[in-house]
């Protein structure tokens, strides 16, 4: 492993040159979790935060689903798992709804991820990303980029700022197994040429996501999730670790 430096519109990058980490932005804004830790094993549940919890999760379904970490799993992971109940489900991780990275201030997304169980058919749903506020489907959340899956380990992208929507298989493709982890960037340096890089290679063509969202619109948060909307599909994500970086100003 080496650890190499580069600039990214002014912010300084340390990044592993093999495994296609970041490992230190000198930005001015850094946030980072690698799931470390035994109050990292509960998630506490939506509107029910917790002093000095960075995450909650949002449950819909009486299954129910599960979003929880994993016990003894080296360097920290938490799984969002569906289960086969005929019903919908949703299994959120994220910040309920308190947004605060602004997609015009140069943000970059980066997290660590793997589809441990496939999404048995179409209509189970795993994305990764950025979103706006919780809402019923991620199809639906009012601003998001994400990646993700449905009914396979064949990795999309999606992307809505309130006007245009993006939904695409990645460019090159990629393909997931249950054993593969994959590392997504979303890098909003350029607004008007959004990059998506898994796995180190940029998967977004040119200007694919010209990103309008403006004002209280470009704020986001975090939003790792599976979803159906009926039937007995299941699926669950591991993530790994989530990092999010971007200027004050």
């Amino acid at each position: 492993m080496t650890t190499r430096a580069k600039y990214n519109v002014g912010v300084q990058t340390f990044y592993e040159d093999t495994g296609y980490e970041t490992v230190q932005p000198m930005a001015p804004l850094f946030f980072r979790d690698d799931f470390v830790g035994p109050g990292k094993l509960v998630i506490p549940a939506a509107a029910s935060d917790e002093s000095g919890m960075d995450w909650s999760k949002k449950i819909v379904g009486a299954g129910p689903p599960t979003v929880a970490g994993v016990a003894n799993a080296v360097g920290g992971q938490v799984a969002i798992t569906l289960e086969a109940s005929s019903q919908k489900q949703d299994a959120v991780l994220y910040w309920d709804d308190q947004k605060a990275l602004d997609t015009t201030k140069g943000l970059v997304f980066e997290a660590r991820f793997q589809l441990s169980v496939l999404p048995s058919v179409a209509a189970v749903q795993a994305v990764i990303g950025v979103a706006s506020d919780w809402v019923d489907g991620p199809n639906n959340n009012t601003c998001f980029v994400t990646v993700g899956a449905t009914g396979s380990g064949a990795l999309l992208l999606r992307s809505y700022d309130g006007v245009t929507t993006v939904s695409a298989a990645l460019s090159p493709a990629l393909t997931l197994l249950t054993t593969s982890w994959a590392i997504v960037r979303i890098d909003f340096s350029d607004v008007t040429n959004v990059k998506i890089f898994v796995n180190g290679v940029q998967r977004t063509t040119a200007a694919q996501i010209v990103w309008a969202a403006t004002s209280t619109l470009a704020v986001l948060q975090p939003y790792a999730a599976m979803y159906k909307a009926s039937g007995t599909g299941v699926g669950t994500m591991k993530v790994d670790y989530v990092k999010a970086w971007m200027n004050r100003a």
